[in-house]
């Protein structure tokens, strides 16, 4: 009998040391490293050589190598397909492929997303092997259109990253899943996101400014502790309220790296930087040859299929300068009318020096608008022309008048204009009020190609030819 409590006291005494030495050991330290782009727009490759995708490959090859035991994660905040010739061409799917070796994980949804079409975009995630998440995208019974977060494990940390898109994308988009549902707003749909699930570490990834964000992320009942955003192409990095706001500028000229320490139930941001993309590559591994190897693919194809070129141009071309000749040439082409404006927003890229090809119209002009003849009124050309930056052609403003011909715009009286799809749906806020208009099947980037290839068959250069129409 006296043996057995013996036993019984040995089995407690070496239980409670066991205890007592769990109490001394320090707490488990976890780092999670996450690699963001966002705006990307398909730079992947510029017209110079800069092979983007490559870059970005062999740096994060290089920040996860650096950051040992760490969990990595890659993340977009979103529009990441629409812009230049080698994505746009092929409906984002170079892109897509390039996303996918790169090994993103997760993207906000973008206002850009859908403008080749849902298919597209499934096809496109599909490639990449990535998620969209977005939580105030709603059909009109309030169903969410995408999962509204996504839970990635760090080990035996849970982390959630939960997303949002600008409400501003009404103005912005006419894109039908947008323009068929509604934008909820981001804070409460965020919130629910972050407590419907019992996470570790909460980690915001928005389609929207980082001004528009810091609105209404402090008042989170549970707070993030980073917030990456995305939207108005503006770098920002910085701390408000305990909560680290990060955002690279747009097309692709670097990524945001933050590095996260997690101590037992504690978490901070040891480290958070902007990187500038190199120009250098150096294609010492065989996944940063994958990445050329698909881009140079893209390449060939897309120099086969819009490689023709149209004139040549002895200096680049001011983006003014192309506004202007843009809206010309769209009035040229539609003779007998007052007018011609368009958005600012619209051009992608620039004109370089150099012979101009049929792909470098498309990465100026990615989006597939269409042009309108419209009939508006004084009052509504005005404010549209005002709107339109450098972007119109046949108003001249005089002492602060604007005038067609030699007659100052009347308000009340009814003109007829040329303008795309886009801006007379509505687009960046637009305005057509009782206004009468048919929409063409004709591209709004024919006019502009149709003059350049008449002047060149004249043996006339891109600035003479800008010239020429002006002057006109």
């Amino acid at each position: 009998m006296v043996k057995k409590y013996w036993f019984l006291f040995l089995v407690l005494v070496f239980a409670g040391c066991a205890q007592i030495e769990g109490f001394f050991q320090e707490e488990e330290t976890s780092k999670i490293l996450l690699l963001y782009t966002n705006d990307e727009h398909g730079h992947i490759y510029e017209n110079d050589g800069w092979y983007k995708g490559v870059a970005l490959y062999e740096m994060w090859e290089e920040e996860e190598k650096n950051c040992t035991n760490c969990t990595v994660v890659k993340l977009s905040g979103g529009d990441n397909y629409t812009g230049t010739a080698v994505s746009t061409f092929f409906k984002g799917a170079s892109m897509a492929e390039v996303m996918g070796l790169l090994g993103y994980r997760v993207s906000a949804l973008g206002n850009h997303e859908f403008d080749f079409g849902e298919r597209e975009l499934k096809n496109n995630a599909k490639t990449a092997n990535i998620q969209y998440i977005s939580s105030n995208l709603v059909s009109k019974d309030m169903k969410n259109l995408f999962e509204p977060a996504t839970v990635i494990y760090a080990g035996n940390e849970k982390i959630l990253f939960a997303s949002a898109i600008t409400e501003d994308v009404k103005r912005i988009s006419m894109s039908k899943p947008f323009v068929e549902s509604m934008i909820a707003k981001p804070g409460n749909t965020v919130l629910r996101a972050i407590l419907k699930e019992n996470t570790d570490l909460n980690i915001i990834v928005v389609h929207e400014s980082h001004n528009e964000a810091r609105k209404w992320v402090p008042a989170l009942a549970k707070k993030p502790l980073v917030v990456f955003t995305a939207h108005d192409h503006k770098e920002a990095l910085v701390e408000e309220n305990g909560v680290l706001f990060i955002q690279n500028a747009g097309y692709l000229p670097s990524y945001a790296k933050v590095i996260i320490e997690k101590k037992g139930k504690n978490s901070k941001v040891v480290d958070a930087e902007i990187v500038p993309l190199k120009k250098e590559i150096s294609l010492a591994s065989t996944g940063a040859q994958e990445v050329k190897k698909t881009i140079d693919k893209y390449l060939t194809q897309l120099e086969k299929k819009a490689g023709k070129k149209i004139i040549s141009a002895g200096k680049p071309l001011e983006t003014e300068a192309l506004q202007k000749l843009f809206t010309c040439s769209m009035l040229r082409a539609f003779p007998g009318y007052d007018a011609a404006f368009s958005n600012p927003g619209g051009f992608r890229d620039s004109i370089k020096a150099g012979d101009i090809k049929k792909s470098d119209i498309l990465s100026v002009f990615p989006f597939d608008n269409f042009i309108v003849k419209a009939a508006v009124q004084g009052e509504d050309l005005i404010y549209d022309i005002e709107k339109s930056g450098n972007a119109y052609c046949g108003a001249t403003k005089k002492d602060e008048k604007w005038f067609i011909g030699n007659k100052e715009i009347d308000k009340s009286k009814t003109y007829k204009i040329i303008t795309t799809d886009f801006v007379y749906q509505g687009g960046d806020g637009y305005r057509f009020t009782n206004s009468q208009g048919v929409t063409t099947n004709v591209s709004w980037r024919t006019p502009l190609e149709n003059y350049l290839i008449e002047s060149s068959k004249k043996g006339l250069n891109l600035e003479k030819a800008c010239e020429n129409l002006l002057k006109d």
